[in-house]
């Protein structure tokens, strides 16, 4: 917006320099009139034109990527026993060490907020000055007698200060106006002079603080009168009498400021043009040198709306003709923290730490200023961290497949947690591969139609035949989403799921549980009491660990403060994973390292996909009514 402002600004001062030294003195008035008027047109239509001539130029869109084509969605993972939804970060140690970031710019502090503000209070200024300038005019023409005469109105406002008009209405003291003063407000009005008055004022309330607009009003007043004199010495008027009633009325002043007055302050040069009769010669080839500077500037302006903003540009090098560029500093996700890449800020060359990542920078000093960069030693991959994209609205082809973004996304009916439910109600590890224990990850590509139906399913890279074909038959499956959507219209957008089947178990049931402290809380209700125990469960390793309990029991019906009905300051389990239940068994001990319980005490546990351990303990169902405690990790 601010540089669209300041775009009409500039060209609406280029124009006046040159009618200024071209036209001004060309008594030429109806083709002196059109200029101005063309030029304020142009003027302000100029960034629209811009953007639709310019809409080519590139501009980054930032969108977690895969090393394939299309976008990349969240990995599913299916285990022996169930379905549960991983991170990204497993993906991308998969995919060749590729960076794991996701780009997005960081807008920087500027001015542009403050001189938007202040060209905003400007512009509602300028505005109420209008529309206060209107109201006077129309105030006049209500109180004041009226008398329809043809072609105008008459209003005679019993005031003397002079004469003006005002589209078609015709301002006089009384009704006993001088002849040649009513002919030259009927010009006023035939040639609709009002028009141009009032889009100067509009053009005014967005340039209200561009000297030029004024010099264009002022312009444009005096071709009126210009014009008006004209007409009326072609009906035969003696010129010296009427440059005379011109010098008699020259004192008077226009109020009102939006109107075409008879008597405006520009005697000289207004007795000037009616004693100067022979037409100025080469008007035709002044106004084609124009043609040039009209050309300049809508080109000029289409680099602006493409560039202008790029003025500060950050450039990339990817390979020897491979660049990435954009506007300000980069925002970077690493393991869920976000960081600040200033890369303008290298000089030479240095090394930001971010978490445990490294991003190197060297500023190569070429012709491009471009820089080099390295995360964790790898090339700054744009494949697999964002895209350079064109406006694509210009595609007609029904075929085109986009493969990055859309201005609408396509999206799974519900979203995509409904998605990832639907895929773990319907998913199965096939039998086959469980009997050969076959695991791996497999990533299916596949098309969003305009109808939403999914279609192009693809195994990019797959594990075996009974697992991708099981991957392509829950997608299959889907019901259609919502099309992506590009100017108002469905378009065809390309996605790539990956799958990981495994084997092992939840990811997290076993190894990952060596040195982790979980905290868990479980009620219930037997006889009329009320049971909290509350618990920690502190893993040594991977198949040994801590309990600590405390039980509290509170009277329901009496409602006394809850009772501390035994405290353990820690008993020994071991956790084994057992395969035939597919389940984590917890299995604690006394402290003389006998079972738990006169039977053997067998609870279970498992990871739920939110990360959470539950845990039943058959002998507190039966005691205290606790079904289950569900753990978090500290």
């Amino acid at each position: 917006m601010a540089l669209n402002i300041i775009s009409i600004a500039l060209s609406i001062a280029i124009l006046w320099v040159a009618y200024r030294l071209l036209f001004i003195n060309s008594n030429r008035l109806v083709f002196n009139r059109a200029f101005l008027i063309i030029a304020l047109g142009f003027s302000l239509i100029l960034p629209a034109a811009g953007i639709y001539i310019g809409r080519s130029t590139p501009q980054i869109v930032s969108y977690r990527q895969s090393l394939f084509q299309g976008i990349m969605l969240d990995e599913v993972v299916i285990t022996a026993e169930g379905v549960t939804i991983s991170t990204q970060s497993d993906v991308k140690a998969d995919n060749e060490g590729a960076a794991p970031v996701v780009v997005q710019e960081k807008a920087p502090l500027s001015l542009i907020g403050p001189l938007r503000l202040i060209w905003l209070i400007g512009a509602i200024g300028a505005a109420l000055v209008f529309l206060f300038k209107l109201g006077k005019i129309i105030y006049i023409i209500i109180r004041s007698p009226k008398k329809k005469m043809p072609g105008y109105t008459a209003v005679f406002t019993g005031k003397e200060h002079g004469s003006y008009s005002f589209f078609n209405y015709a301002f006089f003291p009384n009704e006993n106006a001088n002849a040649e003063i009513v002919r030259h407000e009927m010009s006023h009005i035939a040639h609709h002079h009002s028009t141009d008055i009032l889009f100067v004022e509009l053009m005014m309330i967005i340039q209200w603080f561009n000297p030029f607009i004024y010099l264009y009003k002022r312009e444009l007043q005096s071709l009126h009168e210009y014009m008006a004199d004209r007409d009326v010495v072609a009906t035969g008027i003696d010129k010296q009498n009427y440059m005379m009633l011109i010098l008699q009325q020259c004192t008077a002043v226009d109020f009102s400021n939006m109107s075409n007055n008879f008597s405006f302050l520009l005697t000289k040069k207004r007795i000037k043009m009616i004693t100067q009769s022979k037409k100025a010669k080469g008007v035709v080839i002044k106004a084609l040198l124009t043609l040039p500077l009209f050309a300049l500037l809508l080109f000029a302006n289409c680099k602006s709306n493409g560039q202008v903003e790029n003025e500060n540009l950050v450039t990339i090098k990817l390979g020897e003709e491979s660049y990435l560029s954009f506007n300000n500093p980069m925002e970077i996700n690493f393991d869920g923290t976000e960081y600040t890449l200033d890369i303008k800020s290298v000089k030479k060359e240095r090394t930001f730490e971010f978490g445990e990542h490294k991003v190197f920078v060297k500023n190569n000093r070429d012709e491009r200023k471009s820089y080099t960069v390295t995360i964790d030693s790898a090339p700054f991959d744009i494949t697999y961290i964002t895209r350079m994209l064109t406006d694509d609205s210009e595609a007609t082809d029904d075929s085109e497949v986009y493969t990055g973004a859309v201005e609408v996304l396509p999206e799974y009916p519900g979203g995509t947690s409904a998605m990832f439910e639907f895929i773990q109600k319907n998913v199965k590890y096939p039998e086959s591969a469980k009997e050969k224990g076959i695991e791996g990850r497999v990533f299916i590509q596949f098309v969003v139609e305009k109808d939403g139906s999914l279609s192009s399913f693809q195994v990019l890279r797959g594990v075996s035949e009974d697992i991708d074909a099981e991957a392509i038959r829950v997608l299959k499956m889907m019901p259609k989403w919502k099309p992506g959507m590009n100017n108002g219209e469905p378009v065809r957008v390309q996605y790539t799921m990956p799958f990981k089947f495994q084997l092992t178990g939840n990811e997290n049931t076993t190894d990952a549980l060596s040195g982790t402290k979980w905290e868990g809380k479980g009620e219930g209700t037997k006889d009329g009491m009320k049971f909290v125990m509350e618990m920690t469960m502190d893993f040594h390793n991977n198949n040994d660990g801590l309990f600590v309990m405390k039980l509290t029991a509170q009277d329901i019906a009496s409602n006394t403060p809850p009772q501390v009905a035994f405290e353990d300051v820690g008993l020994d389990f071991k956790y084994v994973y057992d395969e035939a239940t597919k389940a984590g068994v917890i299995a604690p001990k006394n402290p003389d390292g006998s079972d738990l319980g006169d039977e053997p005490a067998r609870p279970y546990s498992y990871i739920v996909k939110d990360g959470k351990i539950i845990v039943a303990f058959y002998d507190f169902k039966d005691d205290c009514g606790i079904e289950k405690i569900t753990f978090v990790k500290k």
